[in-house]
């Protein structure tokens, strides 16, 4: 499983992070990934999903 952090996570954070995952991973993903993890750091900018750490856990999902 995912490790959780004990602390809230802010859409600010989350977009972040993904960003972040985004750029690690660049020459490790397909377009296809590639265009996902975009639109789940856009997602986190706009506040769209169930939660921040739930976008977050998408991304995460989709690097493994």
């Amino acid at each position: 499983m995912l490790e959780r952090s004990p602390t809230r996570l802010s859409w600010a954070d989350c977009e972040s992070k993904i960003r972040k995952l985004h750029r690690a991973a660049t020459g490790d993903v397909t377009e296809d990934e590639s265009r996902r993890l975009y639109h789940l750091e856009l997602s986190a900018s706009r506040h769209a999903g169930k939660s921040p750490r739930h976008v977050l856990e998408q991304a995460k999902a989709l690097l493994r």
